[in-house]
């Protein structure tokens, strides 16, 4: 057993390996992602009824790591390292460490060891950027596991698995670097530390080592206790320095909450354990700064799933799915009125909300549904909203803003489950409507994902009092606002002016209005248009909503620029509008009769997108 590296062929396209940047910046951390892909594949591997259990545990020298024996185990690996760019000779290999991520309660990597098929073994070890994860599978991207390999300053991992049918232990390594020239060969990033059979390149097939001494001998070294239990022990040689336990754990919580308050996952690090029991107390000591109100939320949490196990629901028709909306009229009024009562004295009220999915190319038909769960309790620090797939979370679909109340939208079926997995990004961070396998396996899958996506605001607003006091920011990430008028100067004092004796002229008519579109906004005819005096100039400012202050006299240039190349993209009605300046967030435009629309998209779907348009007549004309 050694590491495999295979020159590139010629007549091979190059590929680098550019997806690394997922786990790794500006929005989320290396130590964020290791925790979500390495719980995300465990909870994939966990039988249904069963809870996971993952381990992360830090191994050095002081642990009894044998310096010789991890630089014997990476030997000509280094080589390869080394030509690749990583600075080796800045590890301290007299001081080796590794991280340990371990999961029990799994079926660990089923599948053929010794042919490639279309199971786990081979999803995880032989392909990459492809996965056959389906239903409710958490990862489906096949680029998860790439985390593992940059979590090492080598770029090197290595595996034990013990199988639910299979008593054996198979062991094997990868390592992921860029693009490289070594000893005047090219060579791919993905190479292997396993047994190699085949002849001939394009028959080389890498198998696991399940020589009983030598992995014996490794499980020691590294401290893995996995003698006969099923699952799946990694191994990151030097790992990091980011990859730190405090950290780990805050993310861990944050993310992971519900599938430990609801028993589906306990986790460790080192000895510490979290669990149902202990969550609320190490919430508030490791992840107070990120989860507000630790308490009613848990406490919301834990009511939903007694709601969901005691079928303790309201259950409306399928057709409420019609309009692509919930909304009063797809409640009996009685019964909306009672849930609008319970809901006002601060009560949980949920929902069932059957749906159809319909596949392609096969056309089979599921009926399945989501849960969907508000709450406003008092003296609540801010809102939140859980957007839940089979235990994962989606953070970035959130939408609440300052809405102060809980709420959430869970999905626990089968069908469902794979029709939002679908639908995923590759961060697992929120629902895409232009995702290539929604596209591809469903039947007009948009206007379904539009209803599940704003099903817990829709469900919310519908439920506030009448009389509740309207709060314009909520509505930032839907709505748009039109330019107001010039207060005037500042400090200056307002006239007080007689009634007039004329009636006061009537509002402006309105020739155009802001409407929402996928990732932007579009300009469009008002009810006004037809009757206006043409032509007409259309100004327009964006802007990405800020925390405090006013985000228009905020923006920044890096959040989007129309100037640029790579800028937001402008589409306009042909003939009657054209684009007369651009400035780094400021658009104008000439129109010249009503039949006009302009589309502007690009923005990032993340953030709360701000527009004002004014319009004036051209003069002269």
């Amino acid at each position: 057993m050694k590491w495999h590296f295979i020159p590139q062929l010629a007549c091979y396209v190059e590929t680098g390996v550019t997806q690394r940047d997922q786990f790794r910046n500006d929005e989320v951390e290396l130590y964020d992602t290791i925790v979500r892909e390495a719980v995300q594949n465990s909870l994939d591997a966990t039988p249904n009824g069963e809870t996971t259990k993952v381990v992360f545990r830090w191994v050095s020298f002081n642990d009894g790591l044998d310096p010789k024996y991890v630089k014997d185990l990476l030997e000509n690996q280094l080589d390869h390292a080394k030509s690749s760019g990583i600075e080796v000779a800045n590890i301290d290999f007299e001081q080796p460490a590794a991280l340990i991520i371990e999961d029990y309660g799994t079926s660990g990597l089923t599948g053929s060891t010794d042919s490639k098929d279309e199971d786990n073994f081979s999803d995880f070890w032989r392909r990459h950027g492809k996965s056959h994860k389906t239903g409710t599978n958490r990862g489906r991207w096949g680029l998860g596991k790439l985390v593992y390999s940059s979590s090492s300053v080598v770029c090197a991992f290595f595996g034990v698995t013990i199988r639910n049918s299979d008593p054996n232990r198979y062991l094997m390594g990868q390592t992921v670097l860029d693009l490289r020239t070594h000893e005047g060969k090219e060579y791919p990033p993905h190479a292997y530390f396993s047994e190699m059979v085949g002849e001939e390149i394009h028959e080389k097939v890498p198998l696991p080592i399940n020589d009983t001494d030598f992995i014996e001998y490794f499980s020691e070294q590294f401290g893995i206790s996995r003698v006969d239990e099923p699952g799946l022990s990694i191994v990151i040689p030097f790992p990091d320095n980011t990859l730190q336990p405090e950290k780990m754990i805050e993310v861990a919580i944050v993310n992971y909450f519900y599938p430990i308050i609801t028993e589906q996952l306990t986790l460790f690090f080192n000895d510490l354990e979290i669990n149902k029991e202990n969550i609320r107390k190490l919430a508030h000591e490791y992840a107070k700064s990120r989860i507000h109100d630790i308490d009613p939320l848990f406490d919301f949490i834990e009511q939903t799933n007694r709601c969901i196990q005691n079928n303790d629901l309201l259950s409306l028709k399928p057709s409420w799915i019609n309009d692509t909306k919930l909304a009063e009229d797809d409640f009996d009024q009685d019964i909306l009125e009672n849930v609008r009562e319970s809901f006002a004295s601060k009560k949980t009220v949920g929902v069932w909300l059957p749906l159809t999915i319909k596949t392609k190319p096969e056309k089979e038909i599921f009926d399945t549904g989501i849960y969907v769960f508000v709450q406003r309790p008092d003296d609540l620090s801010k809102g939140v909203d859980l957007y839940v797939r089979g235990g994962l979370t989606l953070p970035a679909e959130s939408k609440f803003g300052e809405r102060k109340a809980f709420g959430a939208m869970i999905a626990n079926d089968f069908a469902i489950s794979a029709f939002l997995g679908d639908a995923e990004n590759p961060a697992h961070t929120k629902w895409v409507f232009n995702a290539e396998k929604l596209r591809k396996n469903y039947v007009a899958p948009g206007d379904k994902l539009r209803a599940i996506k704003n099903a817990v605001i829709n469900f919310y607003d519908l439920l506030v009092q009448a009389e509740e006091d309207e709060d314009e920011k909520a509505l930032s990430k839907f709505f748009f606002t039109e330019e107001p008028e010039d207060p005037g100067p500042k400090n200056k004092k307002p006239r007080k002016t007689p009634k007039p004796d004329i009636e006061p002229p009537t509002a402006k008519p309105r020739v155009a209005r802001l409407a929402t579109i996928e990732n932007g906004f579009s300009v469009r005819k008002g009810k006004n248009a037809d009757d206006a005096a043409y032509p007409i100039l259309f100004r327009v400012h964006a802007a990405y909503d800020t925390a405090s202050g006013n985000p228009f006299k905020k923006y920044n240039p890096m959040d989007f620029d129309f100037m640029a190349n790579s800028g937001p993209d402008i589409a306009l009605t042909k003939d009657s509008v054209s684009l007369k300046k651009k400035k780094a967030n400021m658009l104008e435009f000439e129109v010249t009769d009503a039949a006009f629309q302009i589309n502007v998209t690009g923005f990032d779907p993340n953030r709360d997108l701000l527009v004002k348009l004014q319009t004036e007549a051209i003069e002269g004309e």
